[in-house]
């Protein structure tokens, strides 16, 4: 019997994303966290936003766009669409409540093609004004009067 991966230790995550991305650094503090910045462009013809994933052991995975900042939003939109924190500009790649992820799943696999993806859905956006990448949105009443517009 193979005995069941509680967590995937953060050598093996940072492992696969030197692989991924070779000319690329990770960052690790104490074999319990680990940090990644990175340039992607989520499309061929998409711009291309510098992203921090943090990840701490006890924790879920965080993405923030950390360049450019702020991003641009949408004609007539008060704040970015699946986003947890504005300011931070820290991206919600999943719904918690039903586990999409865990510490098990390696980051390669989920949360950084969810950013890319994320970011692709968020050029769309920009464009059109409306939000094609899924998930439970929780917008403000006046966000969702200004849509009714």
């Amino acid at each position: 019997m193979v005995p069941k991966i509680k967590t995937l230790p953060i050598a093996i995550q940072a492992m696969n994303i030197k692989k991924m991305f070779p000319e690329t650094k990770v960052t690790l503090l104490r074999d319990c966290e680990l940090t990644w910045i990175h340039s992607i462009t989520p499309s061929p013809l998409g711009d291309t936003y510098k992203v921090k994933l943090v990840y701490h052991l006890t924790e879920s995975p965080k993405v923030y766009v950390v360049d450019p900042k702020p991003l641009l939003l949408a004609e007539g939109k008060q704040g970015l669409p699946h986003c947890y924190d504005q300011k931070k500009q820290r991206l919600c790649l999943y719904y918690p409540k039903y586990k999409e992820w865990d510490k098990t799943m390696l980051l390669t696999a989920t949360v950084i093609p969810w950013t890319f993806e994320w970011l692709y859905h968020y050029e769309i956006w920009l464009g059109t004004g409306e939000w094609h990448g899924g998930g439970i949105h929780n917008s403000s009443k006046k966000e969702e009067s200004n849509d009714k517009k």
